[in-house]
């Protein structure tokens, strides 16, 4: 036993020695990666790409990414995005051009300014559409600066190494909020015996769908001649579109507007709360965010992980790199609060000092 012991105590004098000896590296030689994050939205007049390299360090990667050198291009990528009919003819090439933010939140990489890839509205937009509600009576405009017929093929160029990038993506296309309907109001009761219904339409090459709630109001302070306007979030939810369904539905419960507004609108701070002196309600607002199908992948692939078995696969659309290039599309459906649900508001226990 002793000697079994000895035996293995002289490898490990013998291995250790040898390691003094030899000096070798913990990374891979540096390979140039792009990194890609895009997405397409028609109803935004300016489409945005962002695009950096993957970066390397045997130190810390976190002091790494707060450093723009590392990660970001130092030269001007050629960046360029075709726009196809699904009959495979190209319209047009749109050429984009670096943009600097000056707002990116603060965070683990580089801010508060970032260089991105913009290319800039058209002169007119491709489609105006007017909202008409109860006897024809025009209660809106949206316009759209892309073609939800057209595909686009992104195609970036590195002019240092000669290597070419490219992804293409179709766009989530219109569709209608159907509930609430017509009417310009929308009411809560304190007591309500069933729960209210938000409906939408599937929208085509929509795959993932996120319900929002928000009821927005302003307030005035003491000292102040002018209205901060502000919004809390009533109710905000995934929502699965079950097969052979061709609308989804959110339901949510009344009471609990009365019960969010108590929780989130007042400062927790007194002092703070005091410095109010009136607020105004203003109105509701129902927000349907849908992902195309590429993107619905990455957010899936990305979310925080809820199994102990924490390694999940990559996912990117991009060719010759990583990322995604894909499309979003935001439906938003308004409606002021009705007079009845303000009294009901103003007569809560908690003064939420609303005067109308």
């Amino acid at each position: 036993m002793k000697k079994y012991v000895s035996g293995i105590f002289l490898l490990m004098v013998i291995m250790l020695s040898n390691s003094c000896e030899t000096d070798f590296t913990t990374i891979a030689d540096y390979k140039d990666i792009t990194v890609v994050y895009g997405l397409l939205d028609s109803r935004q007049p300016d489409q945005y790409i962002k695009i950096n390299k993957a970066y390397l360090s045997e130190s810390d990667v976190l002091s790494y990414a707060a450093n723009p050198d590392s990660n970001q291009y130092l030269y001007k990528l050629e960046v360029s995005v075709e726009e196809w009919s699904d009959a495979g003819n190209k319209i047009k090439t749109h050429i984009l051009d670096t943009a600097t933010i000056y707002n990116k939140e603060p965070g683990q990489f580089y801010y508060p300014e970032q260089v991105v890839y913009k290319w800039d509205r058209p002169d007119q937009p491709v489609d105006i559409k007017y909202i008409v509600e109860g006897l024809n009576d025009t209660v809106g405009v949206e316009y759209f600066w892309l073609n939800e017929e057209s595909n686009y093929k992104l195609i970036i160029k590195n002019p240092e190494t000669g290597k070419e990038i490219t992804s293409e993506t179709g766009l989530v296309k219109d569709f209608r909020i159907t509930k609430p309907g017509f009417g310009q109001t929308i009411r809560f009761v304190p007591d309500p015996i069933n729960p209210k219904e938000f409906e939408w339409e599937k929208a085509e090459n929509g795959t993932k769908y996120e319900f929002e709630l928000r009821f927005n109001y302003g307030e005035w302070n003491w000292g102040s001649q002018d209205t901060v306007y502000k919004y809390i979030v009533l109710a905000s939810s995934g929502v699965n579109a079950g097969a052979g369904s061709n609308t989804l539905s959110y339901y949510y419960w009344d009471d609990q507007f009365f019960s969010t507004c108590e929780n989130l609108i007042p400062y927790s701070d007194p002092a703070r709360e005091d410095e109010v002196r009136e607020r105004y309600t203003s109105f509701i607002e129902v927000v349907v965010s849908v992902a195309e199908e590429d993107f619905a992948k990455y957010i899936e692939v990305n979310e925080p992980s809820t199994s102990i078995v924490q390694e999940r696969p990559n996912f990117s659309n991009i060719e010759n790199g990583l990322g995604i290039f894909s499309s979003r599309y935001r439906k938003t459906k308004t409606k002021k609060l009705h007079s009845e649900t303000i009294n009901d508001l103003k007569d809560l226990d908690t003064d939420l000092k609303f005067k109308f």
